[in-house]
């Protein structure tokens, strides 16, 4: 090998060394996780002990197909009970019951369902409600779509969301939603925010993908509004504008380097984001490359050191743990 190209190689390396080397390395909580009936226990566990992720808010997907089998609340609430300092669960929203339905007429089976989680709710058993599916797009899984219901269009502005809502204002707890960022669907968020100016709304996935100067004037006028980062890293997902893009979603990220309107978002409200890897399905725990949960958590690790350090660790745990109440020392 020539001196020059044998040069070329040995900065890279050096580079690429340095880049690792320059990752936060510190504990992270996975905000936005997600558990379903094919899931290997053991095996999730371990692959989040080895990434240090300490801990993940676990929302139970009720939605499922053979291949990749939904849960309940009420299975999960038994893999916290084996593991109590790593895994917290939410009132799961992900539900059939709730895809069907008219928003605006809901059924008995809705309102049954409502009534067991106020009961959770009661009891401490969960520390939230989420994930509500509001605008959701389809997208190709095991054997096609995962479940009937993946394209999901829903009213925000409904009789519905109301008495969710109304259930976490009642118990003065987070709801966490997913709704892709349309116009039509902000000005319902903001008419309802308005109107339920206390209740504290974590909307998913970099606030449906809106671009910083959205979700800036959003912030501005909504304080009880919160952004989790979910899947939003440029490694594929929704970060990288998968399954689908619209004129309204934007990225954070690109390359392992912060988009600079976003990060000066970040800087100026540093308690209203946290982070999140979103793995739902089996089969993304199953692939060997690409999107894969430790790519995600690397690629948060570079992004994170990119932000000053208190900062920093407000989005890798301490922000989540305040806003949903965990009972998790981080010292």
């Amino acid at each position: 090998m020539c001196a020059g190209r044998a040069s070329f190689w040995i900065a890279a390396i050096g580079l690429m060394f340095a880049s690792r080397a320059l990752a936060y390395d510190g504990p992270l909580v996975d905000g936005h996780a997600h558990w379903g009936g094919s899931f290997d226990t053991h095996a999730v566990i371990e692959r989040y002990r080895s990434a240090k992720v300490v801990a993940q808010l676990v929302m139970p997907r009720y939605l499922g197909t053979i291949q990749d089998l939904a849960t309940t609340d009420e299975r999960v609430l038994q893999l916290a009970a084996e593991y109590p300092a790593e895994i917290f669960v939410l009132a799961g929203m992900q539900r059939p019951d709730f895809t069907f339905m008219n928003w605006d007429s809901p059924n008995a089976n809705a309102l049954k369902i409502l009534i067991e989680i106020d009961q959770k709710l009661i009891d401490r058993k969960v520390y939230g409600i989420g994930e509500l599916l509001v605008r959701h797009w389809a997208y190709a899984g095991d054997g096609g779509k995962v479940g009937q219901h993946a394209e999901i269009d829903k009213p925000l502005d409904s009789v519905f969301f109301r008495m969710i809502a109304a259930l976490a204002l009642k118990h003065d707890v987070p709801l966490v939603i997913h709704m892709e960022g349309y116009p039509r669907l902000v000005r319902q968020l903001e008419a309802v925010l308005g109107q339920m100016p206390q209740l504290k709304l974590i909307w998913a996935h970099g606030c449906g993908r809106l671009n910083a100067e959205i979700i800036r004037k959003l912030m501005d006028t909504l304080p009880m509004l919160y952004c989790d980062l979910s899947n939003m890293t440029n490694t594929g997902g929704y970060g990288s504008g998968w399954p689908r893009a619209e004129e309204f979603t934007a990225r954070m990220e690109e390359k392992g380097v912060w988009l600079e309107a976003y990060r000066k978002l970040i800087l100026d409200n540093p308690d209203r984001f946290y982070i999140g890897m979103d793995v739902a399905h089996r089969s993304r725990w199953d692939m060997q490359q690409g999107n894969t949960f430790e790519e995600r958590v690397n690629r948060t690790r570079e992004l994170l050191k990119q932000l000053p350090e208190p900062i920093a660790l407000k989005l890798a745990y301490a922000n989540v743990v305040q806003i949903f109440r965990l009972p998790l020392d981080m010292q």
